[in-house]
């Protein structure tokens, strides 16, 4: 995605998740809570022409560190898209709808990756959602 649309990538930074069991026993629990942990600050992207924001599907939710992110009503000025990556059980239409409510606006692209699709369906997929997002900022899309 980042080499397709020349992006510049932004990490949201969460400490409270780390990479052991307790960091994703709270993960699961503050999802399902929606309880919102702690960021990092985001360097102000309100003059990107367009916005791709992305995270994992956690119990049917964007992620929670996302979710932070907009709950703080970043100004997002130009098109703005969503991916998510999954494991596959859950449906990203939950996690959509949550992060469009929370932007006040929909999305110009949407982008789904479970870890079970194939390779060339992938690449089928950001191609298109990268389409959408740079056509709906006046870009050219891809070839």
């Amino acid at each position: 995605l980042a080499g397709t649309l020349a992006a510049d990538l932004f990490r949201i930074i969460c400490h409270r998740y780390t990479g052991n069991v307790r960091g994703y026993l709270h993960a699961g629990v503050d999802s399902l809570t929606g309880r919102l942990p702690t960021i990092d600050p985001i360097p102000d992207i309100s003059e990107y022409a367009s916005v791709s924001l992305g995270a994992p599907i956690w119990t049917s939710y964007p992620a929670t560190p996302l979710r932070t992110y907009l709950a703080a009503r970043p100004l997002l000025a130009g098109s703005v898209g969503i991916f998510a990556t999954s494991g596959g059980h859950s449906a990203p239409d939950k996690a959509f709808s949550m992060a469009r409510d929370a932007i006040g606006r929909p999305f110009v692209a949407t982008l789904s990756v479970p870890n079970t699709l194939d390779q060339a369906s992938t690449d089928k997929r950001v191609a298109d959602y990268c389409d959408a997002l740079l056509s709906a900022s006046g870009a050219e899309p891809s070839a």
